[in-house]
């Protein structure tokens, strides 16, 4: 038999009168006559047990999945059915008379319904039957539970700090007899930081693997019901990842290279919590660059930059960089991430200024300011400009002399003229600034 057949009554009826006896109280046999046969042709309505209706069953497995927002539904659908309607009543116990009145809450063509309209943190019961265009229902399904819940679950209590190690922090914690189906584990790099999720976990215990080495974490541990409401966080605990002598440092963060001119800057950051000892540079025309080539090493640098006097060729500026911290175990990081220098034309260094000018017996002494060392054109020494007209400049002077000071003392004068002096800062492109305020001197005979 299939399962989807359902035995039936049948009537029968002769051609001759059914007579049904009674005994009456005179004890004579009386004459009835029969009922009406009913008919054979289906019926529609509310009853699921009509003959000839093709939705004798029930839609299956129907389930209810509480959720923050809404409750969703889903059932399984039947071939023959157009349309599902979906009831739902309050249900303020778990026995059927404590189940409110069903109302219809909505007719749907698929077996799925999302209940957004439920009130939150109100149990309700569910219910759903088939029905199809002739006007054929089926029973209803059995019903099930969902609630919107909107009430987040105890936190965590007891949070310990279980272990410290080279391979990370361990922690531990008890439920806080809630409702928590997972837990999730923040850390923070101090009380008033921001904490970022580093995991969650079914169990009441958990390892961070993934923290920084030798760097303090503040952690805690907040409960996630099933429909994903989130606990107030535990009590925090610190922890530390264990620096030993086989521990790696972070890869350097590189800042983006500057490349003025044929001035190459590289600058970079480095996690302070494993000690470094040295850096090399890294340099290829493909990204990401290849460290296990020895030609691609460029120099070993203690400092945190790098600089360099390239060619003068376009190429130059088609090559990626990148870094590798040592630490004092001649342990090597990761690479950093590979970078290709931004190109800036050079330009001129800064103009400096004289702050002291003192004539001798046939001599002028002049002191000034030293420029700053700037990537836009480094400097390399400082040119002195000297005229015995007033408005001297570049092309007029009658007298030049460079020099790496910002002292300079001009000898064989003629005592009792005067001498006019600027001063320009020299760059390593071979730029010159422009002139310093012009100052001037009278030596003594």
């Amino acid at each position: 038999m299939s399962p989807r057949t359902r035995l039936r009554p049948t009537l029968v009826a002769s051609a001759a009168t059914v007579v049904l006896l009674a005994l009456g109280f005179t004890g004579t046999a009386q004459a009835t006559a029969p009922a009406t046969a009913p008919s054979s042709a289906g019926r529609v309505g509310d009853d699921p047990d009509q003959p000839d209706n093709p939705l004798y069953d029930a839609p299956e497995g129907l389930q209810a999945t509480s959720g923050r927002e809404a409750v969703s539904l889903s059932w399984g659908t039947l071939s023959a059915a157009t349309g599902y309607e979906v009831y739902r009543a309050e249900a303020e116990g778990t026995e059927p008379d404590e189940v409110g009145p069903y109302a219809l809450l909505a007719t749907v063509s698929t077996g799925a319904y999302v209940d957004s309209d439920a009130d939150p943190d109100v149990a309700y019961a569910y219910k759903v039957r088939a029905l199809d265009d002739a006007g054929h229902v089926s029973p209803y399904t059995e019903p099930v539970r969902g609630t919107r819940d909107t009430v987040a679950p105890f936190a965590p209590r007891d949070l310990k700090l279980a272990r410290e190690d080279e391979r990370g922090v361990t922690l531990t914690w008890r439920s806080g007899d809630s409702d928590a189906v997972k837990y999730v584990v923040y850390r923070s790099e101090s009380l008033n930081s921001h904490r970022t999720k580093v995991g969650s976990t079914t169990s009441l215990t958990f390892r961070d693997t993934k923290g920084d080495a030798g760097l303090t974490y503040v952690y805690e541990v907040r409960g996630v019901d099933a429909a994903g409401n989130e606990s107030e966080p535990s009590n925090y605990v610190t922890g530390t990842k264990t620096v030993t002598s086989a521990t790696a440092p972070k890869a350097p963060f590189l800042n983006t290279p500057q490349l003025t001119g044929k001035r190459l800057t590289l600058r970079w950051s480095q996690s302070p919590y494993v000690p470094v000892s040295s850096y090399t540079v890294y340099r290829s025309r493909t990204s990401p660059v290849d460290i296990t080539d020895p030609a691609n090493r460029v120099a070993t640098v203690t400092r945190t930059e790098y600089t360099a006097t390239v060619g003068e060729d376009a190429g130059e500026r088609d090559y990626y960089y990148a870094v590798v911290a040592t630490s004092q175990h001649s342990v090597s990081s990761p690479a950093s991430a590979s970078s290709k220098p931004t190109y800036t034309a050079p330009r001129p260094p800064g103009a400096t200024q004289v702050y002291d000018i003192v004539p001798g017996a046939g001599s002028v002494r002049l002191d000034w300011y030293a420029v700053p060392y700037g990537d836009e054109s480094p400097v390399t020494g400082y040119r002195v400009y000297r005229s015995t007209s007033p408005h001297v400049t570049k092309e007029n002077a009658e007298f030049s002399h460079d020099t790496k000071d910002t002292r300079y003392v001009d000898r064989g004068l003629t005592g009792g003229t005067k001498y006019y002096y600027a001063i320009a800062t020299l760059g390593e492109d071979g730029f010159e600034s422009a002139l310093s305020p012009e100052v001037s001197a009278t030596p003594t005979a």
